[in-house]
């Protein structure tokens, strides 16, 4: 969701999330660090991990809660360390978050489950599959963005990633030392970053309340969490495609600049079960209203692998850009 700050007592936005939704449970790590995340969803569904966008919050998955009730799904949202209610990890790297994750997943007795990801959580989500492929059912992206380096590229992107958390910590730092934006101001900023299939979802008040509530809550202790979250997602992806035996969806946007998510494609030729869904008219942001297809997708991944005691129930499963039109048609 980008790096944005603003003053919570200033909102002027009705409406907010459900208070269990709000309060994160949270564990005890192996090195004494305290995890948080929220559950969503249907409480007895399958489980779904939610990785969310770089800089934002286990809140995110809010845009999700009531398709994955609807789908039976249970959605556990994680915040990454340093951000919302989790506390910081000063060597943070993707492994250390899928490691995160899987104890995670032990503490609450999940011996498999599947990942759904947003953007630059998509490369976690790929690295904590990895790490354990025989309890990772499947991986679902939307809007992803992977960091693809060769050898020598990955030498300038740690450079750039180093100077990238400095520059962000200086600059969001200063931001809260000298006032800090209210919502509105927020939400402009962000809908200057958008195109204009994004910018007309804005206009949901909805929508804009459950931005405001993840961002304020990814900057609950601070910037640091921000700036090193952010300065995470460039760093390259390294895993390989045989280590990735799962099936593995990802959701793009067809108004959206294609700079953005030019590697997606080509890395997910290279793997066993990769798959692409573009989205004709649809924005990066299009699960801000419309994510039936990626449900229904998850619903005939686990169908097609057998039984499950978490399985979510069956029910007519369509094709997933049929769905996603449908869902557009009736919102005009």
């Amino acid at each position: 969701m980008g790096p944005h700050t603003f003053d919570q007592s200033e909102s002027s936005l009705a409406g907010s999330l459900p208070a269990t939704q709000l309060a994160a449970s949270r564990i005890l790590l192996k090195d004494g660090r305290l995890l948080a995340w929220s559950q969503y969803g249907a409480t007895q569904g399958f489980p779904l991990f939610y990785l969310h966008e770089a800089g934002s919050s286990r809140l995110e998955a809010a845009f999700f809660d009531a398709e994955a009730r609807r789908s039976g799904f249970r959605l556990i949202a994680v915040d990454r360390p340093g951000l919302g209610e989790s506390d910081p990890h000063a060597l943070m790297t993707r492994a250390s978050c899928a490691d995160d994750l899987l104890q995670l997943a032990d503490q609450l007795g999940l011996s498999e489950f599947g990942i759904l990801s947003s953007g630059a959580g998509s490369a976690i989500a790929l690295v904590s599959a990895a790490h354990s492929p025989e309890r990772v059912k499947c991986v679902l992206g939307v809007s992803s963005q992977l960091a693809l380096c060769n050898a020598r590229e990955r030498v300038v992107c740690r450079f750039l990633r180093g100077i990238l958390s400095t520059f962000l910590r200086c600059m969001l730092g200063l931001r809260l030392a000298f006032g800090n934006s209210t919502p509105e101001q927020y939400l402009r900023r962000l809908c200057d970053s958008l195109t204009y299939a994004d910018r007309r979802l804005l206009d949901n008040p909805d929508i804009r309340m459950k931005l405001v509530q993840s961002a304020s809550e990814a900057v609950r202790h601070g910037v640091s969490g921000v700036a090193r979250d952010t300065a995470l997602s460039l760093a390259p992806l390294n895993v390989s495609a045989a280590s990735l035996p799962m099936p593995v969806h990802v959701w793009l946007g067809g108004v959206e600049h294609p700079a953005q998510f030019s590697s997606v494609p080509s890395f997910l030729a290279s793997l066993p079960r990769g798959v692409l869904h573009r989205l004709g008219n649809h924005g990066r942001y299009f699960f801000w209203r419309y994510s039936e297809g990626v449900f229904t997708t998850a619903t005939r991944i686990l169908k097609e692998q057998g039984p499950s005691d978490n399985c979510p129930p069956t029910k007519s499963v369509r094709q997933e850009p049929e769905m996603l039109c449908r869902a557009a048609a009736l919102a005009g």
